[in-house]
């Protein structure tokens, strides 16, 4: 629905954009067109000094709503300042305890709400390492890389590192497409250490337990989760991120789009996006799980099913058919 005009009524709403559309008009030919009651509307137009002049011209609403502006601005500010404040008042009631430099997160509603609170208020970086199984906090057509919601224009600059079997859900591939259209740079690696999200390096979530660790405390359907607060723990895992990072893989700077058709199954989509960004055979095998011959094997299927005969082609088949 079009934005209104604070104070008009529809009427006059339509009679106003009539006017701005036409230029400047006769009172005669408006009431043909809009009937009796248009004299009253364009006395209330005229008050409030958007319409003027005879015959009757619509004034530029830049000028006639500069007044509005600023008051609407104004207010938009105090309600600005009124949330911040309400901010501090929330951070003061749930700032570690003691100085704690970690809040331990036991539950899924804990770790669900940090997650976006982190996404949602990061000014200036956000920096992510997923790791699969990919977890999933939100339903994908409102999340983006993080699993937390998506903020459209989004002033933080997004880096994430996914390892290669995350692309085995689908979730998570719906969750990086909607990364990739806000402009996150992404890289994929092999193996990461532990799944990790940074809001503006002043906040960190990160698994309790190491990744190979077997028990899953009370039996949470999340294992325990670290919130992280600013300190040399926080400066670590900045590091971390920053190490993984420099020996990640970069996507392509026009990254693969998969077509989610049936056309590949999730190794292939693994196998073709390491090969358009330059991975030799042993770092996909590596990636996979699995012998550099089954790769070749691999391979070979996927050139005959593209109809080529080189690596080449199949790179190029593959961005032309299954990437975009």
């Amino acid at each position: 629905m079009p934005h209104r005009i604070a104070g008009l009524s529809l009427r006059q709403e339509r009679l106003y954009r009539h006017l701005l559309a036409t230029g400047p008009t006769s009172v005669h030919t408006l009431q043909e067109r809009f009937g009796d009651d248009v004299h009253d509307d364009l006395y209330e137009l005229t008050v409030r000094g958007l319409v003027h002049g005879t015959p009757l011209m619509a004034r530029r609403p830049s000028i006639a709503m500069n007044g509005v502006l600023t008051e609407q601005e104004a207010e938009l500010r105090r309600v600005r300042s009124y949330v911040e404040e309400l901010d501090r008042l929330y951070d003061n009631a749930h700032h570690p305890a003691g100085g704690d430099v970690i809040t331990v997160l036991t539950h899924r509603e804990q770790v669900q709400h940090w997650y976006e609170d982190l996404n949602a208020t990061a000014e200036h970086e956000i920096m992510q390492l997923i790791t699969a199984p990919f977890l999933a906090l939100s339903p994908p057509e409102k999340t983006g890389a993080s699993g937390g919601p998506d903020r459209v224009n989004h002033p933080a600059k997004c880096r994430v590192i996914c390892e290669w079997k995350v692309f085995q859900s689908q979730s998570a591939i719906k969750g990086l497409h909607h990364s990739l259209d806000r402009g996150c740079e992404i890289r994929l690696a092999d193996r990461l250490p532990h799944k990790l999200l940074i809001g503006d390096r002043r906040m960190a979530i990160t698994p309790r337990y190491a990744r190979d660790h077997d028990v899953h405390p009370q039996g949470h359907d999340v294992s325990q989760m670290l919130l992280v607060h600013p300190g040399n723990l926080l400066d670590f895992l900045v590091q971390v991120f920053e190490a993984e990072w420099e020996r990640a893989l970069p996507l392509q700077p026009d990254p693969g789009r998969f077509t989610g058709t049936g056309v590949l199954d999730a190794d292939e989509m693994v196998i073709v996006e390491m090969l358009a960004a330059g991975a030799h055979v042993e770092r996909i095998a590596s990636a996979l799980g699995v012998h550099p011959r089954t790769v070749n094997r691999r391979l070979d299927e996927l050139k005959r099913k593209a109809g080529v005969t080189t690596l080449y082609q199949l790179g190029a088949h593959a961005s032309r058919h299954w990437m975009n």
